[in-house]
């Protein structure tokens, strides 16, 4: 079987998990709370040696959980 990318692999645990929508839900709020401890921490000062910049990862993270928080407070 060929690897999954990470696209592929998060749609198969939101659609192939014998959770259903529950383990979709789980998904979300993973991500939610992960991005969130990413943001309390503060963006931090840059490390020219890392292999991943740490200001980029913040602000993915804040991308992310602000677009996560955006969709929450939606009346969908």
């Amino acid at each position: 079987m060929k690897p999954l990318n990470n696209v592929r692999k998060i749609t198969h645990l939101m659609t192939m998990n014998p959770g259903g929508p529950l383990a979709q839900v789980m998904i979300l709020e993973a991500v939610r709370q992960y991005c969130g401890s990413v943001v309390a921490a503060g963006r931090p000062a840059d490390n020219p040696t890392g292999i991943i910049s740490a200001p980029a990862w913040y602000d993915t993270g804040l991308a992310i959980a602000s677009q996560l928080d955006h969709w929450s407070n939606l009346d969908l």
